[in-house]
């Protein structure tokens, strides 16, 4: 399952399917044993390039074959420990560690999916960001890791930025999103074991290292991006600031490496340039519109 050729793709959680894509390159014997208890029990995708559709799951397929097993039949390596780097040291992620992530006490875990018809005009749903976002001091894999790159820091800018040096440096961006041609959510352990995500998925690191920390910020949803507006006492020599609820917010970019909060530019700074919705997850599940800041509803699917 830890090999790098083979990439989960998701979880069908009605009918217990864990789906999958291998490169080509990898023989299927081979990963066969890697990955199953028993080789009967698989299902490849009806196609082998282009766009494929399987199972609800749609993308393109180009160098790669895709699969789905059911989820008893995944073969396990429970004494597996997973790392990541910080500050330039291995840090290891047990097994049991990670089982234990799957708390849904340890994040937010709001509604899913928020309506925005009301803002287009047309039927769209986006991913509730804040939903995946680790609550403080009760997901452990985040909490010591922010106290890693914290530690002898005194203000709560000098963390934000040592936060944010991790989340731009270590994490590397990833345009798996345009495989599924949707949005992929990640909760914040996932983005850092992966060691990749897009905007969303860095925003999630970022904004749960910052719990930690107790460092008030504000998610900041632009069209196609978003990412993090953090309260402090920065320097403003780049003009990247969102004020809301009279609170100045100056913005995080979580997709530019080494990026210093204040200070540096963006190369395509219009992406930011018309700030659409922003949502405080501290103080609750809700999505704002920026300009008249009424509130958005949860899709009706997505309530219980």
């Amino acid at each position: 399952m830890w090999h790098h050729s083979i990439d989960f793709r998701g979880y069908d959680t009605e009918k217990e399917l864990l789906y999958f894509i291998v490169q080509k390159n990898l023989d299927k014997s081979a990963m066969l044993q890697l990955l199953t208890l028993d080789s009967a029990y698989i299902e490849y995708a009806p196609c082998d390039s282009g766009i494929c559709e399987f199972g609800g799951m749609r993308g393109v397929i180009d160098g790669y074959y895709a699969f789905r097993i059911p989820s008893h039949n995944l073969k396990v390596d429970t004494n597996k420990v997973l790392s990541y780097v910080a500050d330039s040291a291995k840090q290891y992620v047990s097994f049991v560690a990670l089982m234990n992530e799957n708390d849904t006490t340890l994040y937010y875990n709001f509604p899913k999916t928020v309506d925005l018809t009301p803002y287009f005009g047309r039927e769209v749903y986006a991913t509730n960001i804040g939903a995946y976002i680790s609550k403080k001091g009760h997901d452990n894999v985040i909490h010591q890791l922010a106290e890693k790159l914290t530690q002898g820091l005194q203000t709560k800018e000098e963390k934000a930025q040592a936060l944010l040096r991790f989340v731009t440096n270590q994490i590397t961006y990833s345009y798996e999103d345009l495989w599924y041609e949707t949005e992929i959510a990640k909760r914040a352990h996932e983005v850092l074991l992966s060691g990749d995500g897009d905007c969303s998925a860095k925003t999630t690191l970022y904004a749960s290292l910052l719990e930690q920390c107790d460092i008030p910020y504000c998610l900041l949803y632009y069209k196609n991006h978003v990412n993090v507006g953090v309260q402090g006492k920065f320097e403003d020599t780049n003009g990247y600031i969102q004020v809301i609820h009279n609170i100045k917010y100056a913005v995080a970019e979580t997709t530019v490496e080494n990026f210093i909060i204040g200070k540096s530019s963006i190369e395509n700074v219009s992406i930011i340039s018309k700030l659409q919705f922003y949502q405080q997850p501290r103080l609750g599940a809700t999505i704002f519109n920026a300009i008249t800041n009424e509130p958005f509803q949860f899709a009706n699917f997505d309530i219980e």
